[in-house]
């Protein structure tokens, strides 16, 4: 009959995933002979999985042949007898006699939860340790990794061999939820989205569908203390409430430096605090700063959304306004990572499931293309059609375009492309990327492709063609062109290079893409492009439908548009000037008429994107005279004696025509000359307020 233990064992074996790097590397560790002892140090925050990994090293050297002794330092007190009982059983447990069966055992020897035995750094370093043969295998696993207490000398750092544990990619999510028998692809998706990759968050997760069929992590209570579960165990080991606060901040955010820190936490002075993040397990160095790793923020963030909706919303707000303060004040190379910033601030999937991959951040880099990369471009872009368009796609073949090779050497060629190459962390071309400044020397590059002309005579007019700028120097119009990745680590290529150039947002321009991929339509919908029917051209063969999308910045600005974005607000069309100049003349015309007023557009085309300003007849009249004092106050004199008509002839009880005219000492003639100065001008005003 199997053994209860044999069962768990063999049930723990069925559900391991992963970890092939790690497993990799402990064989080699393991069979490897040295002259001097070395320390396999697993790290990692709660949750993680190390404790599981250990079980798999056990398996690994039983099967080698070698015996093993596990102590876990959950199990006794971190004092220097209980640690010698716990090594001793069922030996003496004096130190002499340990260190005597641990040498003649050539055990592998691995201690688990090693920060509750912090505390006994000094008695391993001092009394255990240099006294064993080099033949026993030591491993070491908890939050934190040894070097960090272990200062005494070079010496001791030089003989610990880290493996720090990340969560699960998403390709050991799925393998995972497949064992558990959780095969739906949409349930799956749920599961992943709401655990991410903590292995210990997604067990929990896998457990409520198959035991109590939850389908709905969104509305399900028993998730919520979950997560609080979660987040309470990740910050075990944190016991300062302030530094907890602090945490609170950390979680809204992809990455911070202290200012951003100060800025969220509404603290001046957080040095000292930043020292200590540097210290905690669930914090890592960052491109910019520090950045909790990706389970932990994800559930924390919950779990503070969940308790204190008010303040998580409080935070986030103070991240956004940081961020576009320091997007005007700050240097232009921190313009793109800033942007991305804000971007993760955004909650929709889409965006965070395209630009933060679960990959490790920093496992693909996006730079500029070099001459020798061209090769590499034309041969993954020839490729594209069969491999990532044939997976998004499917059914039979799909036709290339006319001239789809001659389009992007033409790119290419031409020097104002922006062309950024993709590599991973051993430098291999893993994709690119390309955006052409639209002016008058590009029209001719973007004309060989089909779907990027028939957007540009889509969007312009032959006159608006002739006023764009000579050359790309000057160009405040993009067309994103290509985003083309290897099948090999889709997500982070996707993902690094879509994050690379949406600092090209940051200017405030006018962005065009033509597009086949639904994912890339959904992407674009997302960020507010507005698709053009006009464009839509079926350029691929029948079935395969290209559309075109437009996002319009110059006129609604960049920071209306992030921060309609980031609060899940439709970005409002830009005023017509023009439109507003005639309404304006007629409510001004009306202006005592609170019944007319209700009935016109006018107040409902200023109302803005935070509230309803112009709600009303009395809130409409408030903004018409707020906004004509704030224009006279700079206007010049000809403007301002415009602006005092407009006044006097329709906001001051009515007054004759004949009567203001002589109170402003023209002629009637021009007078009405004057009150059509100051509508038009009002209205510009207006119009640029609301966009």
């Amino acid at each position: 009959m199997t053994r209860v233990s044999e069962a768990v064992s063999q049930r723990e074996q069925q559900l391991f995933v992963g970890r092939q790097r790690e497993l990799a590397a402990f064989e080699r560790w393991l069979v490897a002979g040295t002259a001097f002892p070395e320390i396999l140090s697993i790290s990692g925050p709660g949750g993680v999985g190390k404790t599981t990994l250990l079980h798999a090293f056990r398996r690994i050297a039983v099967e080698l042949g070698r015996p093993v002794f596990l102590a876990d330092g959950r199990d006794f007190p971190a004092t220097p007898q209980a640690l010698l009982v716990a090594l001793a059983d069922p030996g003496g447990a004096e130190l002499e006699q340990v260190v005597a069966r641990l040498n003649d055992a050539a055990p592998l020897l691995m201690l688990d939860t090693f920060e509750a035995l912090s505390v006994l750094s000094g008695y391993l370093q001092d009394e255990i340790l240099p006294r064993l043969d080099t033949n026993v295998k030591v491993v070491i696993a908890g939050r934190h990794a040894p070097g960090l207490a272990w200062n005494r000398g070079d010496a001791w750092l030089k003989i610990i061999r880290p493996l720090p544990l990340e969560g699960f990619s998403s390709q050991e999510t799925q393998e995972y939820l497949l064992r558990r028998g959780i095969n739906e692809p949409e349930l799956a998706i749920k599961v992943a989205r709401a655990a991410g990759g903590n292995p210990l968050a997604l067990s929990l997760a896998a457990d409520m569908v198959v035991n109590f069929h939850v389908r709905d992590f969104t509305v399900a209570p028993e998730w919520r203390l979950v997560v609080r579960s979660l987040a309470e165990q990740l910050l075990h080991d944190i016991k300062d409430p302030e530094l907890r606060e602090l945490l609170e901040a950390c979680a809204v955010v992809h990455q911070f430096d202290e200012p951003t820190l100060a800025a969220i936490s509404g603290r001046d002075h957080v040095s000292t605090a930043f020292a200590q993040l540097c210290r905690l397990s669930i914090v890592k160095p960052s491109e910019h700063g520090l950045q909790l790793h990706d389970d932990v923020r994800q559930h924390l963030a919950a779990d503070l959304n969940w308790r204190q909706p008010q303040r998580y919303n409080l935070l986030r707000a103070r991240t956004l306004a940081y961020y576009r303060e320091r997007l005007r004040s700050g240097p232009s190379h921190e313009r793109e990572w800033l942007v991305v910033e804000c971007f993760f601030l955004w909650s929709n999937a889409v965006i965070q499931q395209v630009f933060f991959s679960p990959a490790e951040p920093g496992q693909v880099r996006a730079e500029a293309r070099r001459p020798a990369d061209d090769a590499s471009i034309r041969r993954l872009y020839a490729a594209r059609i069969e491999t990532t368009y044939a997976d998004e796609l499917g059914g039979g073949p799909i036709p290339r375009p006319e001239g789809d090779q001659e389009s992007l050497d033409a790119i290419l060629r031409y020097p104002g492309s922006r062309i950024r190459v993709a590599r991973d962390e051993l430098g291999r071309f893993m994709g690119f990327s390309t955006v052409v400044p639209i002016c008058q020397e590009s029209l001719q590059v973007l004309q060989l492709n089909p779907g990027i002309t028939a957007l540009v005579r889509a969007h312009w007019s032959a006159t608006e063609l002739a006023t764009l700028p000579a050359t790309a120097e000057s160009a405040r119009c993009f067309s994103l062109c290509h985003v083309v990745h290897t099948r090999e680590q889709a997500g982070p290529v996707r993902a690094a290079l879509v994050r690379d150039f949406s600092g090209l947002f940051a200017m405030g321009g006018t962005y065009l893409c033509s597009t086949l991929l639904p994912s890339y339509k959904g992407l674009l919908e997302a960020c507010g492009f507005e698709r053009i029917p006009a464009a839509q051209i079926d350029a691929w063969g029948t079935g395969y439908l290209v559309d075109g999308y437009v996002l319009d910045l110059s006129r609604v600005g960049f920071e209306r548009w992030i921060e309609a974005m980031v609060n899940g607000r439709p970005l409002a069309r830009p005023l017509d000037s023009a439109m507003v100049e005639r309404e304006l003349q007629a409510a001004l015309q009306h202006w005592e008429d609170s019944e007319w007023l209700v009935r016109s557009p006018l107040p409902r085309m200023l109302q803005t994107p935070d509230g309803l300003e112009a709600d009303g007849p009395a809130a409409f009249r408030d903004v018409i005279r707020r906004t004509l004092a704030e224009q006279r106050s700079g206007a010049l004199p000809d403007l301002e004696l415009a602006y005092r008509a407009i006044e006097h002839a329709y906001l001051s009880n009515g007054a004759s025509r004949k009567r203001v005219a002589r109170d402003l000492a023209v002629s009637r003639a021009t007078f009405y000359r004057l009150v059509k100065r100051g509508i038009h001008g009002l209205a510009e005003a207006l119009s640029q307020q609301r966009n």
